[in-house]
């Protein structure tokens, strides 16, 4: 921050700024490639946008993002605005945000390092702070790292090049003392069509410069990076990517497997906050959700939601229930459930509405003064998509209020689980033991990963468990989860004794089928304790649930419930 502060009053980077032009009022600093191609007329901007040529990429309140094609090349331009006072101090104290990231890319370039090319910046001709301009030369034919690697198939050995070749630019940063603050795969260009991927670095105004990172500088820097792969790059690739970094860290030349699980654990702690923070933005608007209110239903919706079904559900929600071609699914004192058609502009949708409903005047007080079971089912079914955990995602939450201001009946819209089976039923009715054995793997890995994740689902019984496709595939059939009125996520992993009693409720949900024998309870239990870090015995983990199960067993005895 002190180093942009000096750049105020002179550039940090020699002859980083360039010839001056001064041209519809604005000022523009030009490099020598700028020079060349736009002259002593400067870039015409206005002229671009006038006729068409410049074609807006990405657009925010903060920025907008151009590209313009050329008879030279393709350039693209960076509009940066103030929105805000805290924008407005910042451009006071240091240089534009155009400049800044002029000069980085410059100085990238100098150590070597792949960044944009940098043609010309600029600031409206005026003393105040204001608006900026950053013009860079197209990367052909590097594309962004998200669009290269989910938008084509990868071959192993393509895999292996880019995972080493990846670790091997985030270490030649590190060893040069570059470190990005925001280094998520979206800053990342890649170039992978040569036998040594090539990488490229994007949105480099905050990029900080110094002595080569230490290994808790650099621990730092690799888990924002690592929290993007952690959830997509299996950890096969993950370990290619740290043997390439560490094979490229001159400066750092004893990192090993302690470091690795290290920068693991440090990973997954650091996904934890994050989610927790993401979780909670569902409690109101942002850019995927809307606020929706007729009458006396207040609540919230995703925004992709089709306006005219939005407008007929919530006008009489109850009257949906009895609409021809609705199929009830459950229907008891406490709610009802259905699964109905939505009309979208790309064809119908099978979507399931879930009404709770309220038994007495406590109920009305409970919603009131604390999140009503539609809100949290709400709220986690977004927190576990975020995850990457199964769950239909959830599109509709809301209440009839009464008195304008008590929360009642409540209801909630999701997406349906297609071609699905409860998992009671699917096990009942299969009789392949490799079936039955590839769904308790699956389904131990989902728990374990949920766990790991922080999220505890208290309700965790076999019909909170869908097969996704096992209607028309059951050997690959998935298990998803649903009804997460009893989840709960917190900053840390789901502590030993409470994983114990989850797993346990599961497990009593079988104790009447005979098929599901003790060695396939100890091969799911194997599979669960297969995934992540492994801290205790098997025969610990068997006793705990042992115990946990027997414990629940006598309770459901002693209340007159049957287990589900």
């Amino acid at each position: 921050m002190f180093g942009d502060v000096l750049r105020k009053f002179g550039s940090l980077v020699a002859g980083a700024t360039g010839p001056i032009v001064r041209a519809r009022d604005r000022v523009w600093h030009l490099s020598p490639e700028g020079q060349a191609l736009f002259g002593s007329a400067g870039p015409a901007l206005d002229a671009w946008i006038a006729d068409g040529s410049a074609e807006v990429v990405k657009s925010g309140p903060h920025r907008t993002v151009y590209r313009v094609v050329l008879a030279s090349g393709t350039v693209y331009v960076k509009h940066c605005r103030i929105n805000g006072p805290r924008a407005w101090a910042r451009e006071v104290i240091r240089s534009p945000k155009a400049r800044l990231e002029f000069e980085n890319a410059t100085r990238l370039r100098a150590l070597g390092i792949g960044a944009a090319i940098p043609l010309a910046w600029g600031t409206s001709d005026t003393r105040w702070p204001g608006q900026s301009f950053l013009i860079t030369r197209d990367l052909v034919p590097a594309i962004a790292f998200p669009d290269f690697v989910e938008n084509r198939t990868l071959v192993p050995c393509e895999r292996r090049k880019l995972a080493h070749a990846l670790g091997a630019f985030l270490a030649q940063l590190h060893d040069n003392g570059v470190a990005h603050p925001d280094p998520h795969p979206g800053n990342l260009l890649v170039e992978g069509e040569s036998l040594c991927p090539q990488f490229s670095l994007l949105d480099v105004h905050a990029v900080r410069f110094g002595a080569p990172l230490s290994w808790t500088e650099s621990r730092a820097n690799l888990v924002r990076f690592n929290r993007w792969f952690q959830l997509r790059a299996s950890q096969t690739d993950r370990l290619r990517f740290w043997r390439g970094y560490c094979e490229g860290r001159k400066t750092l030349p004893n990192l090993g497997a302690k470091e690795t699980k290290e920068l693991e654990r440090e990973t997954l702690a650091s996904n934890r906050r994050f989610w927790v923070t993401r979780t909670t933005r569902y409690r109101g608007t942002h850019r995927t959700i809307r606020k929706i209110r007729s009458g006396r239903v207040r609540g919230l919706a995703v925004r992709d939601l089709p306006g005219d079904f939005l407008r007929l559900l919530l006008a009489a929600p109850n009257d949906l229930f009895m609409k021809p071609g609705t199929r009830l699914l459950k229907q008891c004192v406490s709610s009802t459930v259905a699964e109905l058609e939505m009309p979208t502009p790309d064809g119908p949708r099978t979507v399931i509405l879930k009404r709770v409903n309220v038994r007495s005047t406590l109920d009305l007080l409970k919603n009131l003064f604390r999140s009503s079971a539609v809100r949290r089912s709400w709220l986690f079914g977004h927190g576990l998509c975020e995850r990457w955990l199964p769950t239909p995602r959830p599109l509709a939450m809301f209440h009839v209020y009464r008195g304008g201001f008590l929360p009642a009946e409540g209801y909630l819209l999701t997406e349906k689980v297609p071609h699905a089976i409860g998992l009671p039923e699917a096990v009942k009715a299969c009789r392949d033991a490799h079936v039955l054995r590839a769904w308790g793997e699956k389904l131990a890995r989902v728990v374990r990963t949920m766990h790991d994740r922080g999220v505890s689902h208290r309700d965790l019984k076999a019909p909170n468990v869908m097969l996704q496709n096992a209607a028309i595939d059951p050997a690959n059939a998935t298990p998803v989860l649903i009804d997460l009125v009893g989840v709960r996520a917190s900053l840390n992993a789901v502590p030993f004794a409470r994983r114990a009693k989850e797993l346990a409720r599961l497990n009593a949900s079988f104790l009447a089928t005979p098929h599901v024998t003790r060695t396939e309870r100890l091969r799911f239990l194997r599979a669960y304790l297969s995934v992540g870090e492994r801290q205790l015995g098997w025969k610990t983990w068997w006793n705990a649930v042992s115990e946990a199960t027997a414990a629940k067993v006598a309770k459901n005895h002693r209340s007159g419930r049957v287990l589900g």
